[in-house]
């Protein structure tokens, strides 16, 4: 499962009780946001109301994950590049790698990826995004 720091709820809720069934859960990416409650929307005299009111758990009662989901591999969202495009996509290619018997990256490596995202100004495979190299030109 690829996920960020903007994945929440019910893609934490399918992590959460895929792991409570006993399936092992490969999450590739950050970890997410962090949110085990929900809602519903409750009328009253015109008005819609939407607080919260149950608790998301697994069926061995695992939940509160207010801290978010840890990813099992760290690699940095960068969305300076195209996404869905493993040759760009720095989740998907460590995912597709994964898939193919490949290891997670190192730390290292993941620590140079994150950098880079970050800064905006080079792909995860080292290379300058297509926005700085015309900056330099």
């Amino acid at each position: 499962m690829l996920t960020g720091r903007r994945t929440c709820s019910a893609s934490e809720q399918v992590i959460n009780g895929l792991r409570g069934a006993g399936l092992q859960v490969v999450a590739v990416g950050e970890t997410t946001c962090g949110k085990p409650v929900g809602f519903q929307p409750v009328a009253q005299c015109g008005t819609t109301y939407s607080v919260v009111n149950f608790e998301s758990v697994n069926q061995l009662g695992e939940g509160r994950y207010w801290d978010g989901l840890d990813a099992s591999c760290a690699v940095a969202e960068n969305f300076q590049v195209p996404q869905g495009d493993p040759a760009h996509d720095p989740l998907l290619a460590t995912a597709l790698q994964m898939v193919d018997g490949l290891a997670c990256p190192t730390l290292a490596q993941g620590l140079r990826q994150t950098l880079a995202a970050r800064k905006g100004n080079r792909r995860p495979d080292g290379l300058l995004n297509d926005r700085r190299a015309a900056e330099l030109r």
